[in-house]
């Protein structure tokens, strides 16, 4: 029996779908279905019921579930023991992080890690989808916006400003608010999992609803490509849009009633008695990068272009 059929079982679990787990291992359908049949066979009893509409554990696979569980978490514990032990980065580095900042602030500088430690093997798992780190068994999740209560362990990378922009060719188009109110007559880019937009305002928050959105997406590289496109206005990072801003192919508004409820940017990592050294030259690597503060915050004055008078 392999370790990774372990973990591939552990996933169909997880995920209650096989085809689901066999695409998070790279698997096609039926390439998915002879993995779990073969390791039914190896121990002699069926372990998921499968029908066309829904996977679910038998009783046997529950009980092997929650034994294959522990085997795991323990196999895991020894892997960190040896690494702390040894003080030397070694086997993979697996990192969860959204799209645009793994592109943008982690792959750049994967190299120059991968120089100082050729030994390490690391994985990168980009995905808008919140990730549960323990379960899925990543080291490194990056984490955006306020932190919910969690066992986990932050370290700052930056601040999180976030920034109402949209291209100049829209606000030639469509002028430029001056106040949430104008935005009744914008164009709004939906993104789906930030239905309202908070902004701070003289007075207190504001609380602006995306109801009718020109365009709408799922993906927050959407909203952005749909801004640059010139779509309408959408609320973004300015670790994502720095560059654009700078460049003139995107324009910060509302500067006077700046984005609320934006928190700081994290890496996270599950709690350990001892910490591998691949977690922590890691983050202290990307922090050393980044900067104190961030590059994104440092030259945010200097990055922002104003709309010329019309």
């Amino acid at each position: 029996m392999r370790l990774d059929d372990l973990k591939f079982f552990k996933r169909v679990a997880e995920l209650g779908s096989l085809s689901a787990a066999g695409r998070e291992f790279g698997l096609s359908p039926s390439a998915s279905s002879s993995r779990l049949t073969n390791l039914e066979k190896e121990l002699g009893t069926q372990l998921v019921s499968r029908t066309t509409r829904r996977t679910a554990l038998t009783e046997a696979g529950q009980l092997y579930l929650r034994h294959a569980a522990i085997a795991l978490s323990e196999l895991q514990r020894a892997q960190e023991l040896i690494e702390a032990a040894e003080d030397k980065p070694r086997g993979t580095l697996r990192i969860s992080t959204n799209v645009f900042f793994g592109r943008k602030h982690v792959l750049p500088h994967l190299a120059e890690y991968r120089e100082l430690y050729p030994e390490l093997k690391i994985e990168v798992d980009m995905t808008d989808r919140m990730v549960n780190l323990v379960e899925e068994g990543y080291d490194i999740g990056i984490r955006g916006g306020p932190l919910p209560d969690s066992s986990l362990i932050a370290r700052k990378l930056g601040g999180n400003p976030r920034v109402l922009c949209a291209s100049p060719s829209y606000l030639v188009k469509k002028g430029t608010p001056q106040t949430p109110e104008d935005l009744r007559n914008h164009d709004c880019i939906g993104y789906d999992p930030m239905p309202v937009w908070y902004f701070s305002g003289p007075d207190g928050e504001i609380a602006w609803h995306i109801e009718d959105p020109v365009v709408s997406g799922d993906n927050g590289d959407f909203a952005y490509d749909a801004a640059l496109y010139g779509l309408g206005l959408t609320v973004k990072s300015l670790a994502h849009v720095w560059e654009d801003l700078r460049d003139g192919r995107l324009v910060a508004v509302l500067e006077d009633y700046p984005i609320a409820r934006t928190g700081n940017i994290y890496a996270v990592y599950p709690p350990s008695r001892y910490t591998p050294p691949k977690v922590t030259t890691f983050i202290d690597f990307l922090i050393s990068k980044i900067g104190r503060p961030a590059y994104w915050e440092s030259d945010y004055r200097q990055a922002v272009t104003k709309v010329p008078a019309q």
